[in-house]
């Protein structure tokens, strides 16, 4: 799961021991309130039950934040989270996203881990099949973070028809 933990301390000591040409290689947008990410987020999943939504927005040092999540169940057994981020050190994630996905680009599509090139985004996907967990996480309009995870469910398969109906055009067109 890609996992976002923002904090003063932290950012601060990174911000102090990089060079500011480093972290402004390319120019830092605003986020988007996390209100306006939230409508990209699925209602409903069939068969599943929307147990919550939460969401914020914050500045920390120079590095601002925003985030839309909502979480389904299905039983006890099985959840989905879907997770949408901006950043203003976006780009860096972005970075990172990119070269796992065409680090993997090798693998066949029948590949449960294959890499995702999509019209609108572009991602990794992982497998823990010791926890049953799965995560694809996607580069939207380079700049929107998603994170779709799953735990409970055999393969990447559930994490992937849930991102394929998440409407990734749309997100790539909010600015």
């Amino acid at each position: 799961m890609l996992v976002f933990t923002w904090g003063v301390g932290c950012t601060e000591d990174r911000l102090a021991s990089e060079p500011a040409s480093a972290l402004r290689e390319e120019p830092a947008a605003p986020c988007v309130y996390f209100r306006e990410l939230a409508p990209f987020l699925p209602d409903s999943l069939e068969g599943f039950t929307h147990t919550v939504t939460e969401g914020s927005t914050g500045k920390y040092g120079e590095v601002s934040v925003s985030e839309a999540e909502r979480t389904f169940t299905k039983g006890e057994e099985r959840e989905v989270k879907i997770r949408i981020v901006d950043t203003t050190l976006g780009w860096k994630i972005a970075k990172a996203i990119r070269e796992a996905a065409e680090g993997a680009k090798a693998r066949p599509p029948s590949d449960p881990s294959a890499p995702i090139f999509w019209d609108a985004a572009v991602g990794f996907v992982r497998y823990d099949a010791e926890e049953a967990t799965a995560e694809a996480n996607l580069l939207v309009g380079d700049r929107y973070v998603v994170a779709v995870t799953s735990r409970g469910f055999p393969g990447t398969v559930e994490v992937r028809r849930i991102a394929r109906g998440i409407d990734l055009e749309g997100l790539a067109r909010l600015r």
